[in-house]
């Protein structure tokens, strides 16, 4: 094929037609989507020093990878329930992406990693809300928006 007319995609039309990659986390024994763009790194818990007359929603302070991060619980500052905060087997912290904070969010477990198509993140515009709700493979469940989540904080 001498002629043949070859495609190439940028970046951001190949997410586009690939789709997102969804994070699927257990909080206070709910399931929440988390965009995996918004995670730096999941991490075995570490151990935490608690911030005495510190905010509710701050579980304590982390030395990770010689950064001081701040663990939070989710739940207390959005309508999800609050985490369980009992380490098991399962636990982990998830680092966020942020040009200035260290931020990590406690999750009680890390189910899998779901792909959905880029127009469902579309209708699940959260208005600036930490939370949005999103239909994945007929379920309805919860989006959390970590950039609107840490305006919150």
């Amino acid at each position: 094929m001498p002629n043949a007319k070859r495609t190439v995609l940028t970046g951001a039309e190949k997410q586009q037609h690939q789709g997102i990659d969804l994070l699927l986390v257990g909080i206070g024994g709910k399931q929440v989507f988390v965009r995996s763009s918004e995670i730096k790194e999941i991490l075995r818990p570490k151990p935490l020093t608690p911030v005495p007359m510190g905010p509710d929603h701050m579980i304590g302070l982390a030395n990770i990878h010689g950064q001081i991060v701040c663990v939070i619980d989710a739940g207390s500052v959005t309508s999800l329930p609050p985490c369980h905060k009992k380490v098991t087997p399962h636990t982990r912290f998830l680092l966020l992406r942020h040009a200035v904070m260290h931020v990590g969010i406690w999750v009680d477990e890390v189910s899998k990693i779901q792909q959905v198509d880029h127009s469902l993140l579309a209708i699940a515009d959260n208005n600036g809300e930490s939370i949005s709700h999103i239909e994945v493979e007929g379920v309805r469940s919860e989006l959390l928006h970590c950039n609107a989540l840490l305006h919150e904080v």
